[in-house]
């Protein structure tokens, strides 16, 4: 009995560890195949289909579910493992996204109903294993809950290690593994009919894992893997177009087949480029399919570069007296070899992403063909630019930072509704305070558009330049255009007659357009209403007035990509209808990207209302209406409240750790660790009277409110720190209100069940819906009022709770 009920227990750990790897796993293939704003549906999906699966068990004979809860469990597991693969296959051969809507329209929920069947099979096993089976429930829910929080770990190390398709699969396998730890207790009953046909569940558990792990294998081992994403944005990719692949946690970095002797890649290129003079070999290195760089073939003749002269994304070398360099996103090492052309003595490049590093500095065949490594005073090395200009104490003359995406992933609203620590307010002061009395630091930006994205970045510039004290930013400010590139020119000390003089005479050579200079009348349009501001509350009142949000982003609203007003769907719609993507392509793509939340959330409304609200009504038939109202209102208000919170802490720690999916991690692993240990203390100490729940309440409404207020002073504080103290900070920021609001179910069912146990799917499903519905809300609100905000309208539902408390005491003095 002691081997069965171990057994048990690492069935369940490996379940609930492989839902929660599956998640992040799936997020970072819809960053791949669709625009990183879908990403976060995975959450809404696996929630939906975690919902669905318990509802089937609360609503199913439960007298055969005691008695056979192994056998339940081992067949779901199975058919978990199965619609996984299922699921990836859909994710990487059906494309998600395309130019038309009524495309993605249609795609996007046949990806959405495959990926869910699997997470319906693990709720039946998690809700199976956690309420019919013989086991202590606390004892379960601690396993459960330890291999949840591992699961999110392990994900990291997984990922780093293998491409995530082939993570996929192991997962797969592993979970085949996991049927066969819910033993059955005679061999009549390991059996399955299906079709007609008799099959055994542990030769298939068996076979299925063997298989699985195999192609796993195989796939990380063959040059060219068999299964990979097939669609890259819309767009279909195949193999044989790859020259080197490499995955891990942040991204999925590709770098394309040679192209020999043509016309060098230049993002800004001078009107008068002469293209027949200069030629060049390059690769490019793409970025989850679409965000690419070149990786130039160099063999230290610096006279073959010259084309680099013609670029508006270098104009910033025109200036005298440059010695040092800072770059902000390796890439392919352009903008590094830019700086050593230009003759800087020394150059200090960096990216949060260690597969483009090791590209440049350890791969045999690639180090040599770029060259960088030969050339003296270059440092490489990985690590995220925010967290190492805080940490830094030397002073640069020039600080690069050209173009972290493309034009294309910006024209599709690609980071519209993701969070972007680097174009922040914070993040550029830190850039400026470490500039040198004569430095510069350079940022470019695509700038076609008649409503350009340009606005906004101005605004970030002038505002971290206010906060430094500056008042007459002018004097601190020039901006270069040319064809689709306008480059960003910010300085710590007033620009000099001799920089703007360097800098006018590149201009006049190379024909770019001088937008603005310290000596020149500003240009008109919203640019020049920007540029007229004479505060930071100038620049907000500038933008109210505009069609588009050019206000300051800042840590608490980091959503630098994203300027269609969330709180106006109807203008949205106007613009994907009406704008023209010839001239208004970012506009347009950032429109789109805000219908697609608004797509995202009427699905998701659809679905929740037809498939959980609906069916479950014959629950409630009979029962008080008050005590429908306040139990109702309670499991509404903590699925939504939870989510919003989490949501909240999500892309808020996607800023402060440096990259989105160690903000998914870390988040997923202490909430539901945190939450798992605050609803285990509700079993040993039960909120019994109104009076404990009251206190209850607004203790979970301070403590998130408080970090709402204080959250840009911690990350302050702490910005500078390592990965792994930051980390250790989140953590401890996310615990103690994990906890609380962990108390937030069990106690809601008490007290429900107390009243009357046949409302429990009811509550159960409502309570999933509003979770459901949270975390699209919760991406909607960070964008359009801030993140520390949302946080506290997430409070706020927690606080709400005490109005539902009072109704729980009214509706059990009636009965």
């Amino acid at each position: 009995m002691k081997n069965n009920s171990l057994s048990f227990y690492a069935g369940v750990f490996l379940v609930s560890g492989i839902v929660m790897a599956l998640q992040v796993m799936q997020s970072r293939i819809f960053s791949v195949v669709a625009w990183y704003h879908l990403s976060f549906v995975v959450i809404s999906i696996a929630m939906f289909g975690l919902t669905l699966g318990a509802l089937k068990i609360y609503r199913g004979d439960e007298e055969f579910y005691r008695k056979n809860f192994t056998l339940v469990a081992r067949r779901h597991t199975i058919a978990f493992a199965f619609f996984m693969v299922l699921g990836l296959l859909a994710q990487i051969f059906i494309p998600i996204v395309s130019e038309h809507v009524k495309r993605t329209l249609m795609n996007l929920p046949v990806v959405a109903v495959i990926i869910s069947a699997a997470y319906y099979h693990a709720g039946i096993v998690i809700t199976t294993c956690l309420t019919r089976s013989s086991y202590p429930v606390g004892r379960v829910y601690g396993v459960d809950l330890l291999g949840a929080g591992l699961g999110c770990l392990f994900v990291l190390f997984l990922m780093q290690e293998i491409d995530t398709p082939s993570a996929v699969l192991l997962l797969s396998g592993l979970t085949f593994l996991a049927a066969l730890c819910f033993t059955i207790p005679g061999p009549e009953q390991d059996k399955f009919v299906l079709g007609g046909n008799t099959f055994n569940l542990k030769k298939m558990a068996l076979f299925g894992s063997a298989l699985m792990i195999f192609l796993s294998c195989v796939n990380v081992a063959l040059p060219r893997p068999f299964l990979y994403t097939l669609f890259f944005k819309g767009v279909m990719v195949t193999e044989d177009q790859i020259d080197y692949e490499a995955w891990n946690s942040i991204s999925r970095v590709v770098i394309t087949q040679e192209k020999k002797n043509t016309t060098p890649y230049l993002w800004g290129a001078s009107p008068v480029f002469p293209k027949e003079e200069y030629k060049a070999t390059y690769k490019e290195l793409v970025i989850d399919g679409d965000a690419s760089t070149p990786v130039t073939h160099f063999d230290g003749d610096f006279s073959k570069l010259g084309y680099l002269e013609y670029d508006v994304t270098n104009i910033a070398y025109s200036l005298p007296n440059l010695k040092t360099a800072a770059i902000i996103g390796v890439g392919g090492g352009r903008d590094l070899l830019s700086a050593k052309y230009f003759g800087l003595e020394k150059v200090w490049a960096m990216d949060v992403n260690p597969v483009q590093v090791s590209v440049l500095t350890t791969d045999p065949y690639y180090k040599e063909y770029t060259g960088l490594y030969k050339l003296p005073g270059v440092s490489i090395f990985t690590q995220e630019a925010r967290s190492w200009f805080r940490q830094n104490t030397k002073k640069f003359d020039v600080i690069q930072m050209s173009l972290i995406d493309t034009w294309a992933s910006t024209g599709a609203g690609a980071f519209a509704l993701s969070e972007n620590g680097l174009y922040t307010v914070e993040a550029w002061q830190s850039f400026i305070h470490d500039l040198s009395d004569n430095g510069v630091f350079t940022v470019s930006r695509w700038a076609k558009d008649t409503e350009s994205e340009f606005s906004r970045t101005l605004s970030v510039a002038m505002t971290a330049l206010f906060r430094e004290g500056i008042t007459d930013v002018r004097q601190h400010i020039a901006v270069i255009h040319s064809r689709l590139i306008s480059t960003l020119l910010v300085t710590r000390k007033p620009l000099t007659p001799e920089q703007i003089a360097a800098i006018r005479k590149r201009s006049t050579e190379k024909q770019f357009e001088i937008v603005m200079l310290p000596d020149r009348p500003l240009p008109g349009g919203t640019l020049g209403a920007i540029a007229k501001a004479h505060s930071i509350d100038d620049l907000y009142r500038i933008s109210e007035k505009q069609a588009l949000d050019v206000s300051p982003t800042t840590d608490m609203r980091p959503f630098f990509f994203n300027q269609a007003r969330m709180t106006n769907p109807i203008g949205i719609i106007k613009k994907v209808i009406n704008s023209n993507p010839a001239n208004d392509l970012v506009v347009n793509g950032q429109a789109k990207a805000t219908l697609n939340l608004y797509i995202i959330l009427l699905f998701s409304l659809l679905m929740v209302i037809s498939v959980i609200v609906i069916p479950l009504t014959k629950t409630i038939d009979d029962k008080s209406s008050l005590f429908i109202k306040a139990s109702t209102s309670y499991f509404m208000l903590i699925g939504l409240g939870f989510m919003l919170i989490e949501m909240s802490f999500l892309q808020a720690l996607g800023v402060f750790l440096g990259h989105p999916i160690y903000g998914l991690s870390i988040v997923l692993f202490s909430l539901i660790l945190s939450a798992g240990i605050g609803s285990l203390i509700s079993d040993r100490m039960p909120l019994r009277t109104l009076h404990a729940q009251i206190i209850w309440c607004v203790l979970t409404f301070l403590y998130t409110v408080g970090i709402a207020l204080f959250m840009p002073d911690i990350f302050n504080t702490f910005g500078e720190t390592e990965l792994s103290h930051r980390i250790f900070v989140s953590v401890a920021m996310i615990l103690p209100a994990g906890v609380l609001m962990g108390f937030g179910f069990p106690t809601g069912l008490m007290l429900a069940e107390r009243f009357d146990t046949r409302a429990t799917p009811w509550l159960w499903g409502i309570n999933g819906a509003a979770g459901i519905f949270g975390s699209t809300i919760g991406v909607a609100l960070n964008i359009a009022i801030g993140i520390d905000k949302t946080l506290i309208v997430g409070s706020l539902c927690y606080l709400l709770l005490s109005l539902c408390f009072t109704g729980f005491v009214k509706a059990k003095a009636q009965s």
